[in-house]
Formats: structure tokens, sequence, C-alpha cells
């Protein structure tokens, strides 16, 4: 973690973002509480990469077809009125921007196998850069944000502040932060010299502050020197460190573990 913001609950997302110069390069994943074309154009602009949601009000004009579409609805809009064939459809296309502009994008659609519905997503990742396959489970890496947020509900009660203080309630809010991020990096430095590749691609936010929650106790005496050695923490965290795999990705892998098959490397 790199930045976070605390504000209050009827702000609109939108208001609170890092200085965007600093994602130069980066993949920005967001949900569509910062949708708009503008915004989008504007981390093209600035070499920001990017995969979100395509808003089901947002129409793109078709301008090339990679797959999935007949070649003849060039030029048309990207409605349900245009006949989709394949799990995977993949175009080029325009938006909308205010002053009679556009912007271009590519846009993949996915069919769900229950709805039998296409759920589609706009970046501005090239062709040759990620294949369409990658875009759903890239975007998918998203939700570990909001896992982050449940499980300091759930294991550090960030959501049970009593206080009306504006002072109690932002210290105790940087706190469940703070013992997040102690957690994520006492677990994953130490699973890293440890555990295998596929272990560490099967480990989510959830899972990390699970094992911290059992151990909690015993890091504090470790780091107050009282009654625990640091070995003795250690040994106890090996004895752990089985619990920060989840329990359903044999059958059904995490996002990371499906972004590492297609890329190994």
């Amino acid at each position: 973690m790199e930045w976070i913001k605390f504000s209050e609950q009827k702000s609109h997302d939108s208001k609170f973002l890092p200085d965007l110069n600093q994602l130069k390069g980066a993949l920005f994943l967001f949900d569509l509480g910062y949708y708009s074309h503008t915004f989008l154009q504007k981390l093209s602009q600035l070499g920001v990469w990017f995969v979100c949601r395509l808003k089901a009000n947002s129409v793109p004009i078709i301008t090339k077809v990679i797959k999935g579409i007949s070649k003849k609805h060039i030029g048309q809009p990207l409605s349900k009125n245009v006949n989709l064939r394949g799990p995977i459809v993949e175009v080029w296309g325009k938006l909308n921007l205010p002053g009679k502009k556009s912007f271009e994008a590519r846009f993949i659609g996915f069919r769900f196998p229950f709805t039998k519905q296409y759920r589609w997503y706009v970046t501005n990742l090239e062709n040759s850069m990620v294949p369409a396959e990658w875009i759903y489970p890239l975007y998918r890496l998203r939700w570990q944000i909001e896992l982050f947020f449940k499980s300091i509900k759930s294991m550090l009660h960030a959501d049970q502040i009593t206080s009306e203080n504006e002072n109690i309630v932002l210290v105790t809010a940087y706190s469940t932060v703070l013992a997040y991020l102690v957690a994520n990096s006492v677990i994953i430095e130490y699973a890293v010299v440890t555990a295998e590749k596929e272990l560490m691609s099967s480990i989510t936010a959830q899972r990390i502050l699970h094992v911290f929650s059992l151990l909690a106790q015993d890091f504090a005496k470790c780091i107050l020197k009282k009654d625990m050695s640091a070995k003795s923490f250690m040994a106890s965290l090996q004895i752990m460190l089985p619990l920060i795999e989840c329990p359903n990705n044999k059958h059904r892998p995490t996002s990371l573990q499906t972004v590492v098959m297609f890329n190994p490397i």
C-alpha cells in the first residue's frame, strides 16, 4: 500500500485520488465510481494503463473488430442489437467526449456461462501487450482492495467505532490500516523465503489477516520482549503458514493464480 485517504461517506469517490502523474506506466484498476470518458482519456494522455468496467449507458461506436462480431457492424454502436458470438468478444471503438470529440479504446466482452450475458470491460492496453483473455483476471485483482476493507472490519473491528469524536475515529481507522500493513509485511516477507510459488499466488488479504489475528498476542510479546523471543514467534508463524493459502484454490484459482497461469514468468 502506498496511498490511502479517509473521507466522509457522502463524498464522491472521484474526488479522492493521488497525483495521477505518479501512476505513469502503472496499471490502474478502478470501479464505476471513477468512470467517465474524459477521465479515461486523461489517463491515456498521462501514460497510465487502465482496465475498468464499461458503464451500461456508455455506448461506443465500433471502429475495428478483433473477434466475436461481424465486420459489417463497424461504424455502428456496440449495443444490444449487435449479434455477439463466442465466449470472448473484442473490438475497438470510440467514446464520445465534450465538444463533439471522441476517444478510442479497446472493449472486451466476456460471456458468463450461467447468465449467458456479456460483461464488458474497457482498457487502453494494446492487443500485443495483453491478450483479451487476461483482461477479466486482471480486473479481478481489484477485488483484493474490497477484501482488505472486509477483513479489517471483520477481524480488526474497524466498523465498530463507538465514538463520534473525529480524532478518535481517525486514530482507530488508521490503526487498523497500520495493523494490516504490519501483518502483510511480516507474513508475506516470511512466506516469500519459505513458501513455494504456487502458495504465494493463492494468498488473499483475508487469509493474511486471519493468520495475523491468531498470532497478534504472540507478535506483541515478541515486539515488547515479554515472554517470547523472535525465534519462538517465527516457529509459531511456521505452524500457521499453511493457513494463508486460500482453501478453494484447488478447484477455483484465485485472481493472482489465473494471471500467473497466463504469464508464468
